[in-house]
């Protein structure tokens, strides 16, 4: 009792500020969720229904760039500007596509954003004719972002970038490697019809790899057709 008496006035500074601090982290999580809020209800704002004859319009590039610049510093932000460099890929504006996806993964290196502006400068790499750069780029995809789905379309991507180079026996392993992924993905069928294409042109990859859909098929055929041993 005799130290509080005499620490009375410390303690009292001490909870002030403990106080403080605690108001402070209340006050901007408050105004933090509520700017996120804001910056949610703007980018869904961009979204319009389908008219009466349910023709819906996408929105503009610079629609969503307005939302990032407004809203910079959200989650929100950030997704705006991944769907404004997409937008403009599909406008056929690569270098400024290439250039939004740049700034997207500058601020997002790990997660699934990253792997989806990291694949979308791969691809505008590719429809710039910069083969080499996007090889370079769709493999840091698969090096970097392995555990995310978009990973199955680099290895896809890649293989065809391979294929016109010449260097079939890559694009058969990267095929390969789509249709031995775990879970069953959706890029498997693409994965079997073009490794089905190649080994028709090129038979003699097969050997050492996975068997072929109709290879397999055969073989089943064949040893439902042959006689029981007895």
């Amino acid at each position: 009792m005799a130290w509080v008496e005499t620490h009375q006035r410390q303690l009292l500074y001490a909870g002030v500020a403990a106080l403080a601090l605690w108001l402070a982290a209340f006050t901007y999580n408050h105004v933090r969720k509520g700017t996120e809020a804001q910056a949610n209800a703007a980018l869904a704002a961009l979204h319009k229904p389908a008219d009466r004859a349910g023709k819906q319009t996408p929105p503009t590039a610079a629609e969503y760039l307005k939302v990032a610049e407004q809203h910079a510093g959200t989650a929100a932000a950030d997704r705006a500007l991944l769907f404004a460099a997409d937008r403009l890929f599909a406008e056929g504006k690569h270098a400024e596509a290439r250039t939004r996806f740049e700034k997207v993964l500058a601020a997002k290196t790990t997660g699934p954003t990253a792997a989806v502006a990291a694949i979308g400068i791969a691809a505008c790499h590719e429809a710039l004719g910069e083969a080499d750069k996007a090889v370079a780029a769709y493999e840091q995809v698969v090096s970097l972002h392995g555990s995310s789905p978009e990973v199955h379309q680099a290895r896809l991507a890649l293989g065809l970038l391979h294929e016109q180079k010449g260097r079939n026996d890559q694009a058969l392993r990267l095929y390969d490697e789509v249709l031995r992924a775990k879970p069953l993905t959706v890029w498997r069928m693409e994965a079997e019809m073009r490794r089905e294409q190649l080994l028709r042109r090129q038979p003699q990859l097969a050997v050492g790899g996975l068997p072929s859909a109709a290879a397999t098929a055969s073989a089943m055929v064949a040893a439902t057709n042959s006689p029981a041993k007895k």
